[in-house]
């Protein structure tokens, strides 16, 4: 039998009777701190096991109703698949019931009851009152569809009603992927005696096993998973929706606290720059300056940040979309999807909240520019999303792309094929890239060649390691390296000695100067076997300073002259009748002094002209003889 686990949240008003109503349901007393006994509040999230069916498992969470508390009742209700909204039947809808029922929608929790406490204090007339406090306060929310259960906790009077409902609700609720990778936001922490630190936390998504090596982040902490329990007893494995205490071993625990991420190594974004859309709650009558400091609260992590706008100088209480960011004072662990609250630190109030769009943010311009792209990542497709994605960071592997976009691995992978079958996407040496990005990529190397053959006809090309670099800020190495020689199989371009250039560039003398410098490249053949040095003929023939380098190296590599020292160059055809001369007039062997009797030149242009032929394999030196190869 396939078991199904889920969280489900208590929230509402201080005592309203959460605690009681939980250990109602679960037979679990969820306030275990001294001062909780003694205030008889709940302060730190309470969870209880709740198994309700053979094949429906759930935590409870019972969460703060305390107004200084909100922090607690936040991290305690986030990943929660199911809320229960519990409301005393003596005093009906109050301010925290209002700011947990804001909160709550914030969080996008789409499924949950009303439970009205303590109703065996109130007769009919007084339950009419109460329902329609409900409908006031759920009016135009999805929490206007969730049935409304009247219990009491002492008596147990409504409870098993309540549990069947919880049942039937969890048969059509969807669970959490526990494919894909690992993410348990930490709200707990403690030590073991003889066994070290432990971290509890609800699964968000992913399977954590025994022996797994996972990270904490922020602060990139390895850790491995020694031990694991779920509602106190050992297991081998806990998945997503799961309420899992986890012994870990490795890092160096000082730093951990609540806020901090327990994750599959090097797949979840930690930034300080996100990316939001955002909605103000409807009891928040504020204003927010540009860049006012707030509270920023995501999965169990609370941070101070600055919130910044892009096409307002103030926000005001808005029932419309509002894109923006938040720059945090810490990096946080977050990723497309996510649901956050945002609240004021002083006066503390809740102003809104909403869902991360973009977990990299960057730097933007003022105006309806950003606005249209924050827009446009919102509301784009997966597909959509995945080209952004590209377009803005260049070369990503599937991995990168799960992290940046938020989207599972298995639909990314069906994505990703049907966008490179519709060539929209390319995927080369174990990275993927946008079309439009190759095609640019590809156009600016043709420009970029254009424009070099033209400035320096000279040369052969570019140095391929050269072009390679300049694609970087568009492809990854890996994929420049492998684009560059597909654009060599599709006679894009050609490569001539490791230079890259266009198939028809042939180097050349520029037109400027071409009598000038074929005058140049003559006189070296007929200064014979005592050629000038190349920089005084050149400078006689006042050619550009700036040009001596590629022109003395065109002769070299074109064949048409060979360095014999420095600056001196011998004619190719000069060299040549060198060689056809002395081949003429030794036998098998020669001496320096009869190639000197043949050439008739002196030893200081001799000697680099014999070691030529060495070089050129036309002989061997032998002691004092050279031998014809």
């Amino acid at each position: 039998m396939t078991i199904n686990y889920y969280t489900i949240g208590m929230a509402g008003h201080i005592d309203h009777g959460k605690t009681t109503l939980t250990k109602a349901l679960s037979g679990v007393d969820t306030d275990t701190l001294k001062e909780e006994k003694a205030r008889k509040i709940t302060i730190e999230p309470g969870f209880a096991p709740f198994p309700l069916t053979d094949s429906i498992h759930t935590s409870i969470v019972d969460v703060p109703g305390h107004e200084k508390l909100i922090r607690q009742m936040i991290a305690g209700v986030a990943g929660i698949d199911l809320v229960l909204l519990v409301i005393a039947a003596d005093e009906g809808v109050m301010p925290q019931t209002r700011e947990h029922f804001e909160i709550l929608s914030f969080l996008d929790i789409q499924k949950g009851m009303i439970v009205v406490t303590k109703s065996d204090l109130i007769d009919d007339e007084m339950k009419l009152l109460i329902e329609d406090e409900i409908s006031e306060l759920t009016n135009d929310s999805v929490f206007q569809s969730f049935p409304v259960h009247f219990v009491d906790s002492l008596s147990m009077n409504g409870i098993d009603d309540l549990k069947k409902s919880i049942a039937s609700y969890l048969e059509d609720t969807e669970t959490r992927s526990a494919s894909g990778p690992f993410r348990l936001p930490i709200d707990h922490i403690f030590t073991v005696k003889g066994q070290g630190t432990v971290v509890r936390g609800t699964v968000y998504e992913g399977e954590v096993h025994e022996g797994d090596e996972l990270e904490i982040q922020p602060g990139d902490e390895k850790v491995k998973v020694r031990k694991l329990q779920v509602h106190k007893e050992n297991v081998q494995n806990a998945r997503a929706g799961q309420r899992a205490a986890i012994n870990l071993s490795g890092g160096s625990k000082l730093d951990w606290k609540r806020g901090h991420v327990l994750l599959t190594p090097g797949v979840f974004s930690v930034t300080d720059t996100v990316d939001l859309v955002l909605t103000t709650g409807k009891e928040w009558a504020g204003k927010l300056k540009q860049r006012t400091q707030i509270k920023f609260y995501t999965g169990t992590a609370e941070v101070m940040g600055k919130l910044i706008f892009f096409d307002r100088k103030e926000l005001e209480n808005s029932a419309d979309y509002v894109f923006c960011q938040v720059r945090l004072d810490e990096p946080i662990v977050t990723k497309r999807g996510d649901r956050f609250i945002i609240r004021r630190p002083s006066p503390e109030e809740t102003i809104g909240g909403g869902e991360v769009i973009d977990s990299n943010g960057a730097a933007y311009k003022f105006g309806i520019g950003t606005i249209r792209m924050l827009q446009d990542k919102f509301e784009g497709t997966p597909s959509e999303r995945v080209i952004q994605t590209l377009q803005k960071k260049g070369s990503l592997t599937t991995g990168e792309l799960v992290k940046l976009t938020g989207i599972e691995e298995p639909v990314l992978d069906k994505v990703l094929q049907e966008l490179i079958e519709l060539k929209a996407v390319f995927y080369m040496s174990g990275y993927y890239n946008d079309e439009a990005t190759m095609k640019l990529a590809e156009t600016d190397l043709i420009q970029k060649l254009t424009v070099f053959h033209e400035e320096y006809p000279l040369r052969q090309g570019i140095p391929k390691a050269e072009v390679v670099q300049s694609l970087k800020g568009k492809l990854h190495q890996k994929v420049s390296s492998g684009y560059i020689e597909k654009l060599i199989q599709l006679s894009t371009i050609r490569i001539t000695d490791q230079f890259v250039h266009l198939p028809a560039f042939k180097p050349h003398f520029p037109n400027k100067w071409e009598k000038r410098m074929s005058q140049v490249a003559n006189i070296l053949e007929e200064k014979q076997f005592e050629p000038d040095d190349l920089l005084s003929i050149y400078q006689a023939h006042q050619l550009p300073e700036n040009l001596y380098s590629d022109f003395k190296y065109f002769l070299i590599n074109h064949g048409k002259a060979l360095v014999l020292f420095d600056d001196v160059l011998i004619g190719k055809d000069t060299f040549d009748s060198a060689v056809d001369l002395l081949k003429s007039q030794t036998e098998q062997s020669f001496t320096v002094q009869e190639a000197k009797n043949v050439l008739n030149t002196s030893r200081k242009f001799l000697i680099p002209i014999l070691e030529c032929m060495d070089s050129k394999g036309y002989t061997v030196r032998d002691a004092n003889l050279r031998k014809w190869v």
